[in-house]
């Protein structure tokens, strides 16, 4: 960040015209910069790990967008509740935050052969994702022999 604020462009004529996506834009460089660096990093660092850092940095950019979300989220659950135990309304099923978490919080798999289904799926999927993080560095690590 003590880049940003060094930079000729931070004076006051000058910023007051550059338009919000603009602004944005100019503060977005120095992380946008710090990710091509993580995923620029030398082979020890290994492709799986630079995805998991990338969506934990997408998390922490998203944070003041999901923060509001999440008390509106609460504060509509609260006005279902007072509506439906106190005020006799009745919501309709698109719009029922309390039963659809209701029904995600008691949800489970009765039937064993969809419960086995279900695991080796996933067991799937995470065999394929590190089998293509690991193909992405093994060619890096071939490419930086021939070319290095």
């Amino acid at each position: 960040m003590h880049k940003t604020w060094k930079k000729p462009l931070h004076k006051r004529k000058v910023w007051a015209k550059i338009s919000w996506p603009g602004r944005l834009v100019y503060y977005m460089q120095p992380l946008v910069e710090h990710l091509f660096d993580i995923w620029l990093q030398q082979l020890p660092f290994p492709t799986l790990l630079k995805c998991v850092y990338t969506c934990g940095m997408l998390f922490f950019i998203l944070l003041p967008v999901l923060y509001p979300m999440m008390v509106l989220g609460l504060y509509y659950a609260v006005f279902q509740y007072v509506g439906e135990k106190h005020l006799d309304f009745v919501f309709p099923p698109n719009w029922d935050l309390l039963g659809a978490a209701t029904n995600l919080w008691y949800f489970q798999v009765t039937n064993k052969k969809y419960m086995l289904f279900v695991t080796m799926y996933i067991d799937r999927y995470r065999v394929i994702i590190t089998a293509i993080s690991s193909t992405v560095d093994y060619m890096r690590m071939a490419l930086c022999f021939v070319f290095g």
